[in-house]
């Protein structure tokens, strides 16, 4: 008989499981820099169009769990409704232009918030920084991974927006691997034919499943920039209604 479907939050809990609950409590770094993990909830309505967004954003205080014991099964309880609140708080308010989540209220207006996924290349962020600097950064990047692999298979998302950025491309490839024999991702199109540059906007897939967007991060200026994520929208508006099952709870 097939094994039943593990949830989310029972995901959540064997990959903290590995790590030390040190981490959980923000005691591994001695000068307490690491933020805890940060953990994604699901979209407002499952059955709703899932567009995941995958940034590279930094949390500060947003992202701090209190740590009340209870090992990785309080604390993932803890964090999804942390992540909750941190998520809608931020739609509500008003975003100054040219930031990550003036992006998503952007996105949000063209497909519906309902099926918004927030998600983030990093899980722990040092200071509100980026992490890379940590000496905490292979912990880092290892529970990272494996958190982005179990959202997408949970959630199964009909859209993935990359808009982590260029600074952080070779954490991407290594997660994603775009060649080589661990190859995950194969290229669509481009819209070099409009006169965008492969290099700001690229349509892949991944897992020969999941069609994915890769951008500069929202924060970038230039026209071209402003023009691809114009583009964006108008590409995932115009994008086949969802052809996969809404995942199970």
């Amino acid at each position: 008989m097939e094994s039943p479907k593990k949830s989310l939050e029972e995901r959540y809990v064997e990959i903290l499981a590995d790590i030390d609950t040190a981490y959980l409590e923000r005691t591994a770094d001695e000068s307490g820099r690491l933020s805890s993990p940060f953990l994604v909830s699901g979209p407002r309505d499952p059955g709703a169009r899932r567009i995941m967004v995958i940034g590279r954003e930094f949390g500060g205080r947003g992202w701090r769990v209190p740590y009340q014991g209870g090992g990785p099964q309080t604390y993932v309880d803890t964090a999804l409704a942390k992540h909750r609140k941190f998520f809608a708080e931020k739609m509500e308010k008003p975003a100054r232009p040219g930031t990550f989540f003036h992006f998503m209220k952007r996105l949000a207006f063209k497909t519906g918030q309902r099926g918004l996924i927030y998600s983030n290349l990093f899980c722990f962020d040092s200071m509100g920084r980026d992490p890379r600097r940590s000496s905490h950064f292979p912990v880092v990047k290892k529970v990272s991974k494996l958190l982005l692999d179990a959202q997408i298979e949970h959630f199964q998302p009909d859209a993935i927006v990359f808009a982590n950025g260029m600074d952080s491309v070779g954490i991407r490839r290594d997660f994603f691997p775009i060649a080589g024999e661990d190859k995950v991702c194969q290229g669509r199109r481009d819209w070099e034919h409009e006169g965008i540059p492969k290099g700001h906007l690229w349509e892949f897939e991944l897992h020969e499943t999941y069609r994915c967007y890769r951008i500069h991060h929202p924060s970038a200026q230039s026209s071209m920039a402003a023009r691809v994520r114009r583009r964006l929208f108008e590409i995932i508006t115009e994008s086949p209604a969802p052809v996969l099952s809404p995942y199970s709870q």
